[in-house]
């Protein structure tokens, strides 16, 4: 594995609920690394095993270091959030669904959006938990790392509050589409308002479906542009559902802060691999998580090298 990648791992089918993929990683860095992260529609829980001297991370330019184990990192609204790892990667990242902090840490959509910080800040019963389910440091193996955040997250679903039928139903239809539906198409086909979908989109989530849903779309079309770089930009566009590619350059600026051929001019290796990756992971039932990995580098999967409590803008 080349210095700077992560693993990509298929969580076991019994954590599925809560997380959508594991992101590993232990090894040296031969030189530091600079990570950009960008809005994606899910949160993350980091669990630094390893050492952390000079890393810290930046928010809408406020610096702060890292020196807590667990980190939960909420949904990015758009805020420039930058980490710097100086010496090692050794950290298993893990990406939940957009439920899981409201399900397993009882914490409201609103109050973790643009908010980056330790679990003992966030989360104080659940870092308690953390504590007994994480032991392990760099000499273990990654199925060893892998085994105890799934016996960590099925601790925390012995108390996980129950799902929202309609929401998850339709994080469901905006994941099929890459988020290329309208929010009344998702309440038709639910049977319910657009309103009452905002609702409760902002109670447990913390975003508008309407942001969740250009969000998955901007991911899937800069995908498209790394995957098809012979295909025009119109084309790209109208395939990953924009009505023109006025609308697809607004949209990059928007949550990209560069035009599509700025972009690709620029030097984004680690958000190539990540996007380009499939983002769902799925094995058979009976197959382990350490089965099925892509060795594959992900922007955003030091999310969570944040070392206090910190709002992003």
């Amino acid at each position: 594995m080349r210095p700077g990648e992560f693993e990509i791992v298929a969580p076991s089918k019994m954590v599925r609920p809560f997380v959508r993929r594991y992101l590993y990683a232990n090894h040296r860095l031969a030189s530091p690394m600079v990570v950009h992260a960008k809005p994606t529609g899910y949160t993350y829980f980091s669990n630094f095993f390893g050492r952390s001297s000079g890393d810290y991370g930046e928010i809408d330019g406020v610096q702060f270091a890292r020196d807590e184990r667990w980190y939960l990192y909420g949904q990015n609204f758009g805020q420039e959030v930058t980490f710097f790892h100086a010496q090692s990667l050794e950290l298993l990242v893990c990406e939940l669904t957009p439920t899981a902090n409201y399900r397993l840490l009882g914490i409201p959509g609103a109050e973790i959006v643009g908010i980056a910080g330790p679990l003992s800040s966030l989360a104080p019963p659940q870092e308690r938990i953390a504590r007994e389910c994480f032991k392990l440091g760099i000499k273990a193996s990654r199925e060893e790392h892998l085994a105890e955040a799934d016996a960590y997250f099925l601790r925390l679903a012995e108390t996980a509050a129950p799902e929202d039928p309609i929401v998850e139903a339709a994080i469901k239809i905006f994941e099929a589409a890459n988020g290329a539906v309208r929010v009344a198409e998702v309440g038709r086909r639910l049977g319910i308002t657009p309103r009452e979908i905002n609702r409760r989109f902002a109670r447990i989530i913390g975003l508008s479906p309407k942001y969740f849903g250009q969000t998955l779309q901007i991911n899937w079309v800069v995908g498209l542009l790394y995957a098809n770089d012979t295909e025009t930009l119109t084309r790209i566009a109208h395939e990953a559902g924009f009505y023109d590619q006025a609308h697809f350059n607004h949209a990059m600026r928007r949550f990209l802060k560069q035009g599509p051929k700025e972009f690709l001019m620029s030097n984004h290796a680690l958000l190539r691999d990540f996007l380009v990756e499939p983002r769902h992971h799925r094995q058979k039932a009976d197959t382990p998580a350490s089965a099925t990995v892509a060795p594959k580098a992900n922007r955003l999967a030091s999310t969570a090298s944040l070392n206090s409590t910190a709002r992003k803008g």
